[in-house]
C-alpha cells in the first residue's frame, strides 16, 4: 500500500471517527434511549453547517483565517498515521513512533492562534490566547504521562509498546499515569469541562467565534477526531491496544477505544466548567508533579516487577 492510498484511508478513518465521536456525545445528552435521535443528530448538523455561508469578517487575515482548518485536520491526519491498528497495521510505524506523536500534536497551536489571530476581534484574540496556554500547559503531563508505557517497554515504537503488554496491561501497575493522561487529552481536544476556551459562554465562542458554515465543521470534525485519537492511543498505551482473544486485532482496538470514549464522556457530563485560572492551576500544580511522581513509581516497579521492563 503506498503512501497516498494510507493517508486517504486515515483520513477517511478520521472522518468517520469524527463522527463516531459527535454520535456518543449526543447519546451521553440525551440517554441510550434516544438512540436514534443520536444517531442522526451529527449529520443534520454537518448539512446545516455545509448550507451556511463561508463568511469572512472584515478586515480578517485572509491567507490565516481560511486554513487554519486545514492545518487543524491535517495536524490530526498526521497523528493518526502511528497508531497501530494490529501487527503490522500501521500507516507509518518509526521507532520513535510515539514521539512523533506528541511532537505532532503541537501544531495545532498554531491552527488555533491562526483561527483567532486572523479573525480581527478582540473575543477571538482572547480566547487565542486562552486557548495556546492551555494546550502549551497540558502537552507537558501528557508528554509524561506517556514515559511510563515508553520505560515498560523499553521503546517508543507504538507496535513495541502494545507488544510488551502481552503478559499484563500497563493500566493495572500504571492507574495513575492513565489518570493523567486522560485529564490531558481533555484538555488537548477543549473537551467538557476543560473547554471554555472554545465555549459559547465563555468570549462569545471564543477562537471558532468568526467560523461558520464549512469552515466551522472541518474544525468540529478535527476536535472530535483529535479526542478520538488521544483516547485511541491511551489504549495503545495502557490498555493492550488490539490485544484479545477471539476477535481481530483492528476490532479489539475499536472496541476499547470507544469503550473508553463513552466512559470519559460520561464520566465529565456533569462537571462544572472550570475557570482559566482553575485550568493553569490543575495543569502546573497538580498534573505536573503528579507526572514526576509516577514516572519515579513507574522506574521503581519497573525494577520489582517480574517481567517489568521486556
Amino acid at each position: 500500500m503506498n503512501t497516498i492510498t494510507t493517508s486517504l484511508f486515515v483520513l477517511l478513518g478520521v472522518l468517520i471517527g469524527a463522527y463516531c465521536i459527535a454520535v456518543l456525545h449526543y447519546l451521553v445528552l440525551l440517554g441510550p434511549r434516544r438512540i436514534g435521535s443520536a444517531l442522526l443528530l451529527p449529520g443534520a448538523n454537518a448539512i446545516g453547517l455545509l448550507r451556511q455561508e463561508n463568511v469572512l469578517p472584515r478586515g480578517a487575515d485572509t491567507f490565516l483565517f481560511r486554513s487554519a482548518p486545514f492545518i487543524a485536520l491535517s495536524v490530526v491526519a498526521l497523528t493518526a498515521l502511528v497508531i497501530p491498528l494490529g501487527p503490522g497495521l500501521v500507516g507509518f510505524d518509526p521507532s520513535i513512533g510515539l514521539f512523533y506523536f506528541i511532537v505532532l500534536l503541537s501544531p495545532f497551536v498554531i491552527a488555533m492562534m491562526n483561527a483567532g489571530w486572523s479573525q480581527n476581534a478582540k473575543e477571538g484574540l482572547f480566547s487565542t490566547f486562552r486557548a495556546a496556554a492551555y494546550l502549551i500547559s497540558y502537552e507537558v503531563p501528557i508528554g509524561f504521562a506517556a514515559i511510563g508505557p515508553v520505560m515498560a517497554a523499553q521503546s517508543l515504537s507504538t507496535q513495541q509498546i502494545v507488544h510488551a503488554q502481552a503478559g499484563l496491561w500497563y493500566v493495572v501497575w500504571q492507574p495513575l499515569g492513565l489518570a493523567i493522561y486522560l485529564l490531558a487529552a481533555l484538555f488537548v481536544s477543549f473537551r467538557h469541562p476543560f473547554d471554555s476556551a472554545l465555549a459559547g459562554s465563555e468570549l462569545e465562542g471564543g477562537a471558532l467565534a468568526e467560523y461558520a458554515g464549512p469552515r466551522l465543521l472541518l474544525f468540529k470534525i478535527a476536535l472530535d477526531a483529535l479526542f478520538l485519537i488521544l483516547m485511541g492511543m491511551g489504549v495503545v498505551l495502557f490498555f493492550g491496544g488490539w490485544q484479545g482473544p477471539l476477535l481481530p486485532a483492528p476490532l479489539w482496538l475499536v472496541l476499547k477505544t470507544v469503550a473508553l470514549c463513552a466512559l470519559v464522556l460520561w464520566g465529565t457530563r456533569f462537571l462544572p466548567r472550570l475557570r482559566h485560572d482553575q485550568i493553569l492551576t490543575l495543569s502546573w500544580k497538580i498534573l505536573l508533579p503528579a507526572s514526576l511522581i509516577n514516572i519515579t513509581l513507574v522506574g521503581i516497579l519497573t525494577l520489582l516487577l517480574p517481567g517489568g521492563s521486556q
